[in-house]
């Protein structure tokens, strides 16, 4: 039999891509050591740490640009967002997905618009994702210039530009790093429009425009407006400005009555969906925990952001843990306008999955994750800033466990193989240099709508011509033993991807009931196996 094998992406559970690059020979770590030691040891170096951003950015950048170039395939969900833009118009895409997707309008639009101009491939589809995960670099490194010395803010930096799952989604066809994007710039724009000192009727206009936009941008957007509100509600009652009150309350009720709009159009019939409900109902939030099991579930949910702010060892997590705490009680000494605005995304989305209205799973919680990578960054600048009588070299030592946690907590993997994650394309070309065709080709329900997008929307359709007219298993069907059973050609190829093994080894051993398998194939989480009549 002829067995292929190639890299293969970490997985956590299911088929969810955890992307843990752990590199020990890159040499950017002794550069951000080395710079950081210069930092603490000279004050002549007047721009050491601006130099140190940069880097930290530079290096960002690059992680989402090999991503990106290295042009994996589409997986299900991809594939399903491009055939809603490929069957509809701008119009069609104000109403709610199909196949099981969910997406603010604008976002879909910006897809639409790439497809006019650049067509349906990954790259095209993938450009939204690309430039909201780099600008969200640089709207991101100017929040942290306004809440925290220039001498810390390197590790959240860090944090938030090498994160693996703020990498991988950077180059992926789904709305997840537009979410944090939009997070990021509404929170950094609530700093820059002073609500005390700009003209109120400016002040109403500039944010009656900026939310419309947010809402049908990003679905969680509502998370950061209602933070937003609650910010400048705190800034009025504490300086006493109740003549504030109704231009905060004219916005309040813009934003939700767009929001109702919304929901009627859109997000009513995807928060009754049976299958939304199903699927996410393991990363809800039990709101009033009465067992151990209870208790474990919610710890679990949130051990995953913790996790995905800081890295996935358990030191970087006692730390992250420490440096958050830290940091919000070093927020709420500060300001307590300040701690609602950098805080409030955190806990209002917690709020929400207590209450079964938002999901935790790791990819839709994106968002969140620069506001918990501030906290823990601020907690550090605070402790940085303590001076140490009793231990000088406690900054030193600071500053390693910053290193530290970045060192693990990064994709510098990209930097030595392709990323690649379940590429039915590597499929396609095996069956064809067998000079297989489409009669003999038989889809698992989890590729089929790869194959749909590849063999009927993709630039190069033509390239898999003969592999037109496969059989289609569906979701709702588990009827391998029966079509295996009916297979006319003296050869078959039957192709999964995705779906998890223990699903693909079940279907396999019920074909094996009627047919022999004589070849198989495998790469990057794609599997071909051929068979023949017994």
């Amino acid at each position: 039999m002829c067995k292929i094998r190639s890299f293969k992406a970490n997985r956590k559970t299911g088929d969810e891509a955890a992307v843990i690059g752990c590199a020990n020979n890159i040499s950017f770590e002794a550069i951000l050591l080395l710079i950081s030691m210069k930092s603490i040891c000279s004050k002549a170096w007047k721009n050491r740490f601006h130099i140190l951003a940069i880097l930290v950015v530079l290096l960002g950048i690059t992680y989402r640009l090999f991503m990106f170039f290295q042009n994996r395939n589409l997986i299900i969900d991809e594939a399903n967002v491009v055939r809603n833009v490929y069957e509809r118009g701008f119009l069609g895409l104000l109403k709610p997905l199909s196949y099981e997707q969910y997406a603010a309008p604008l976002y879909v639009w910006s897809l639409e618009l790439c497809s006019y101009v650049f067509g349906y491939s990954e790259k095209a589809m993938r450009l939204p994702a690309l430039i909201c995960g780099v600008g969200a670099i640089f709207i991101y490194w100017q929040l942290l210039r306004k809440v925290m010395p220039v001498n810390s803010l390197w590790l959240p930096l860090g944090l938030l530009c090498f994160a693996p799952i703020l990498v991988k989604y950077s180059a992926e066809v789904k709305q997840y790093v537009p979410d944090a994007f939009i997070a990021v710039l509404l929170v950094s724009m609530a700093l820059r429009f002073d609500l005390l000192s700009m003209k109120r009727r400016k002040f109403i206009f500039t944010w009656i425009a900026i939310g419309s936009i947010a809402i049908w941008a990003s679905q969680p957007a509502v998370f950061i407006l209602a933070t937003v509100g609650i910010y400048y509600f705190s800034q009025a009652v504490l300086q006493k400005k109740w003549n504030l009150f109704p231009a905060l309350f004219i916005i309040g009720l813009v934003w939700l009555a767009q929001f109702g709009v919304y929901y009627e159009l859109i997000l009513k019939t995807q928060i009754n969906s049976d299958y939304l409900q199903n699927y996410h109902r393991e990363y809800f939030l039990f709101a009033t925990p009465s067992n151990k099991e209870e208790w474990m579930h919610n710890w679990i949910r949130i051990k995953e952001i913790l996790n995905n702010t800081s890295g996935y060892n358990q030191y970087s997590l006692i730390m992250c843990i420490g440096l958050i705490l830290f940091g919000y009680f070093a927020l709420l000494r500060k300001s307590i306008s300040l701690f609602i605005l950098l805080s409030f995304p955190v806990f209002i989305t917690l709020v929400a999955a207590a209450l079964n209205q938002f999901s935790l799973i790791e990819r839709v919680a994106i968002f969140i994750l620069p506001f918990t990578m501030l906290a823990m960054g601020y907690g550090f600048s605070q402790l940085m800033a303590i001076r140490f009588k009793a231990v000088p070299i406690a900054p030193l030592m600071l500053t390693f466990a910053g290193l530290y946690i970045l060192k693990y907590y990064n994709m510098n993997s990209l930097f030595r193989e392709r990323f690649s994650f379940q590429e039915i394309t590597a499929g396609f070309d095996y069956i064809l240099s067998k000079n297989g065709t489409g009669k003999e080709l038989y889809v698992d329900c989890a590729s089929r709508d790869t194959y749909i997008y590849y063999t009927q929307i993709h630039p190069d359709k033509s390239k898999y011509t003969m592999l037109n007219g496969a059989y289609l298993f569906n979701w709702s069907d588990d009827n391998f033993p029966e079509v295996s059973s009916k297979v006319s050609t003296p050869r078959s190829f039957f192709i999964f991807t995705g779906g998890g093994s223990e699903s693909r080894d079940k279907h396999v051993n019920q074909i094996k009931e009627n047919l022999t398998q004589t070849d198989y194939f495998e790469f990057a989480i794609c599997y071909v196996f051929t068979f023949q009549k017994k």
